[in-house]
This record gives C-alpha cells, structure tokens and sequence, in this order.
C-alpha cells in the first residue's frame, strides 16, 4: 500500500479528507493528518517513517498555514524524498502561489472550492498507479541477489514494465549519488549501454504540445510508450549500439553509441550519424504518430561514465535553451544567458494592451498581439520561469476583470490554467494558450454587451474600464448610453448595489495598485495616467479605499508585509 499524510490547519478539511476519502478502496493507507507544516515534517524527518522505515509516498497539503507553511513543507519533503508525489490543496488561487508550485514540481494543484471526493479519488488513484508500477517493476528485479541484479531481472519482463524498469534506473542515474559504480555499470548493461567501455552521445528528446498529444494518446503513459517503441525501434533497425530512458512524460534520453560498418564496430557513431538517425526517429514520429518533438544533442564524449552522467545531468535540468527553440527542431546544446534586467518591467505596458483588445472584442487582432509580445521576450532572452510567471499573470489578471462585470461568472478554471502554464516548456506553446485565452476572453466581452439583464450596465462598466485612464463624469457615461443622467444613476445602484462614482473610483484605484504593483511610475505619474489633476485628492482617495498611502502600498512587500 501507498502511505499518504495530509496537512491543513482548517480541522473540518481534515476531517472531510478522512471520511469523504475511501483510502483502503484506493490501495492507500492514511498515515497522518496534521493540523500544520512543522508537525507534519517533524514526522517525515523523525518518524516519518512508518513501521516499514519508509516515508510517505504521497503528500497532499494546504498553503497557508502557521509555524510552517504548505510550500516550505513541500520543500523540505523533496529535500527528504525527491520522488515524493505532491497535491496542493489550497483556497488560494493566485499567481504568487502558483508560480512557486512551478518551482517546487508539484504533481497537482486544486482549490477547495471546487474539489470533490470523486475527483480527488482518482486523482490520488493514477498517482498511486504510477508508484505502483515504478515499485513493481524495480522489486521484479531486486531479488536476483547476485550478477547483475535488477537490471538483468527486469531485462526479461514484458515491454511495458521494461520500460518502467528503465524509467527507475535512470531516475536513479540522474537524481542520486552513485555508491557502487560497478553495480551501476552491471544494471546498464543489462539495457545493452555498456558504461565505461564505449563512448556515448546523450540527446533529449522532448514531446512538443504534450497536452494535446497525451489526450489524443488517452493517457500520458500511452504516449510515452509509443514514442520509446518507435525510438527502440529504429535504434535497432539502424544498427545502433543504445537504448532509450523515459525521463518524463514528455521527455525521453537517448544515449547512442558504437554502430556497426563494413562488418566492424566502429568506435564512435559520428555526429553527422548521430544528427542522420535523430533526424528519422524525429520524422518517423511525425509520420507514425502524427508527433511533433524536439531534440537537444549533449556533447560528444569520452569512455568515462561519470564525464558521461554529468552530461545527461545537464541535458536534463537545463531546458533553458529548448524554450526558446522552434518546435521540432534538432541542436547541439549550448549554455544559454538570460537578460538581466526584468520581464515585469513592461508588464503593466502589455497588460493594458490586452485589456483594450479584450474589452473591445478585436478578436482578430489578439495572436498578431501575442505574437508581438512572444518576440519581445524572445530576442531579450528572459528566464523561462519568469516568463511564465508573465504570461500567468497576465491572463489571471485580465479574467479578474470579468468578475465585477458579469452578473453570472462562468466556471473558470484557474487550476486548469496552471497546469497548462506548468506543461508548456516553450515561448511558442505558452503563447498559443495565451491567445486562445484571450480570444476567448475577447467573445465574452461582446456577449456582455448582450446580455438580458441589463445590458447598458455591462457597456457603461465597459466603458469605465476603457477610459480609466481620464476623468469620468456621470454625464458622460449617460450620454454614451442615450441615457437620462437621474435614471441612469438609480439604475446603476439597483443593478449593481454601488453608486456609478463608486465604482468608477474603485476601478480607478485598482488600476492604481496594479500601476503601484506592475511599474515605475511615481506615484504623480500614475495619478496624472488616471485623470487626476490633484495629487493630494488622489492620495486622499487611495488611502480611504485601500487603507494606506500610494508609498506606502508600494513599500509594503519591501517590509515583508504583503
């Protein structure tokens, strides 16, 4: 069985996790719930382990939470067990969050609002799965005592728990420190690498669009089986002396070595074979399984296998350079410098591009606008990261703006748009979701000025939103809607519940935290880029709505009080 410990300071989630959950159904036992972080590591670092000596295969945690929160938790557990499987289950859904579940590899991240015990069953269910299958297949292998051990055991398992095997040896390869390098070498082996006797060519191959390609393959163990098939296969027909690792779901290392010519095994596959064969597995992808893929070639090294290991490392923990790669495309990996000054410094520039177009309903002008912007970020070469901090910001930001102008907010996904942001591994596939969310977001601008209920009110908040930028009078906004001012003015509050110049100075002092928040202005000049003439009125107004000053605002995450 699975052991899996929950963490959340709120005792009836707890509570709601031990019952509304069939543990023993799911092939899991609940070994701990705790009330915060710093208990629920002091187990995992004393006790943790279980009567077995073993830690708990699963985590699911909340965020927020004292002594020691969800994320620093999530930290310290992969510090103890980097294969820890990890669900966020939190009530906070803001890019912040998010951005640090990036860095942290979390396997999932849900919102309490919108969990159900069915959907959290099956979750918990294919994360257990996959554990069950890695184990299975190691512990086939674990018994051979002497020779080769779980290499040569699990050489002579069927294809699926082969590959599983092999997906184990080279996690354990990669991830962790090499104790005994003879029986590392014996395991390879038994994968036909011979370490230590024959020079290798590490090559990554990443599956472009793997969102869309694991849906079409149904499940992301299917897609990846059929990509290695295809790989071994033509490793094999080739004449190659290798083999293929799973490193991911979308990743998969291929080590290539000696191939054979004239009747004699030559002592290196060159590189312009090298380059020849990546070529066909690349294309027999594309034509087999309608695949697209990307390679990135390590360099060309010597017999030494540890020389060797520290060249997969680095095919492996550095995307950097196939972020900013075209989609299947095959190169020789380089180090990649990124800009030193800040993505975010334009932030506030591109936010108020999209919010125009989006407002306005141009829907056919969003992907030339994407496009735009993808090229600003691509020749000054930003962290990939912080891009997708940028690019997750940008859309959470502008569907909060829908928020106070529908009526019936549709169901929104913020989870969903995560994870999407979290898979995309290049500039290219983050700006396809982009503008598919903006688009999107575009056509239901124009359905609100339709809207039954009262759609004059959806086109006068339209209009703030448009022109926040200058003063607005009530007059005005009323004339635009062929309005009477009085009539217009009692409309506004029954629909809505605030007065039109309420919601006018809300708007206007959003703009300003997101100005205080996203650029350089001064604080005169976002209150001159707001229509207001008078500083002092506009101090006056920032701190009766938000409760502090413009500067102090600004200096608040500064004093760590954000």
């Amino acid at each position: 069985m699975r052991s899996v410990i929950i963490v959340d300071d709120d005792v009836p989630v707890l509570d709601f996790l031990r019952q509304a959950i069939r543990w023993d159904e799911l092939g899991l036992r609940l070994a701990g719930a705790f009330e915060n972080g710093a208990r629920a590591f002091e187990y995992m670092a004393g006790a943790g382990a279980d009567a077995g000596g073993r830690l708990p295969d699963i985590l699911v945690t909340d965020i927020g939470m004292p002594q020691m929160d969800g994320l620093q938790l999530i930290a310290e557990a992969k510090r103890l067990k980097p294969d820890v499987a990890v669900v966020i289950l939190s009530c906070h859904d803001e890019f912040k969050y998010a951005q640090q579940a990036i860095k942290l590899g979390v396997d999932d991240y849900i919102l309490k609002e919108t969990v159900q015990p069915d959907s959290l069953s099956e979750l918990l269910r294919r994360i257990a799965a996959r554990l069950n299958e890695r184990d299975e297949a190691a512990d086939g292998g674990a018994g051979a005592g002497t020779g080769t051990g779980a290499g040569l055991a699990a050489a002579s398992k069927p294809d699926s728990d082969r590959s599983i095997a092999k997906e184990r040896f080279i996690r354990s390869l990669l991830y962790h420190p090499i104790a005994d390098p003879a029986s590392w070498e014996q395991e390879a082996a038994a994968f036909g690498i011979r370490f230590g006797s024959v020079p290798y060519v590490p090559a990554l191959l990443t599956i472009d669009k793997f969102a869309e390609a694991k849906a079409r393959f149904v499940s992301e163990d299917n897609c990846a089986f059929a990509v290695q098939n295809v790989a071994d296969e033509l490793l094999e027909r080739h004449d190659v002396q290798g083999a293929s690792f799973r490193v991911s779901g979308r990743e998969l290392l291929l080590l290539l070595g000696p191939g054979s010519a004239d009747g004699g095994e030559r002592p290196f596959l060159g590189m312009n074979r090298v380059h020849s064969l990546l070529r066909r597995i690349r294309d027999a992808l594309q034509d087999y399984l309608r695949l697209s893929v990307s390679i990135v070639v390590g360099e060309k090294d010597a017999i030494d296998p540890i020389r060797l290991r520290s060249n997969m490392q680095r095919l492996v923990e550095d995307r950097a350079q196939l972020f900013y790669m075209p989609g299947r495309t095959i190169a020789v990996r380089t180090d990649v410098g990124f800009a030193d000054d800040d993505v975010f410094a334009s932030y506030s520039e591109a936010l108020e591009r999209f919010r125009q177009l989006v407002l306005r309903g141009q829907t056919e002008a969003i992907e030339p606008a994407v496009r735009e912007w993808a090229e600003r970020i691509r020749e000054r070469r930003y962290a990939p990261e912080s891009v997708k901090q940028w690019f997750m910001k940008l859309l959470l930001d502008l569907h909060l703006k829908f928020e106070t102008m529908e009526r019936e907010p549709r169901a929104y996904s913020r989870e969903a748009l995560h994870r999407t942001i979290l898979e995309a591994d290049r500039l290219d596939e983050l700006a396809a979701v982009a503008a598919g969310e903006l688009r999107e977001a575009a056509r239901r601008a124009e359905a609100l000025a339709g809207q039954a209920s009262r759609p004059e009110i959806v086109e006068a908040q339209r209009f703030v939103e448009l022109n926040a930028h200058r003063k607005i009078s009530l007059e005005e906004v009323a004339d635009h809607l062929h309005l009477n001012a009085s009539y217009f003015s009692r409309l506004f509050k029954k629909e809505t519940g605030e007065t039109f110049v309420d919601f006018v100075t809300r708007t206007k002092m959003e703009k300003t935290k997101e100005l205080l928040d996203t650029s350089r202005y001064t604080v005169h000049e976002i209150a001159y880029r707001l229509g207001y003439d008078n500083k002092s009125y506009f101090i006056k107004l920032f701190k009766a709505y938000s409760g502090m000053t413009p500067g102090e605002y600004a200096g608040r995450e500064r004093r760590g009080t954000k």
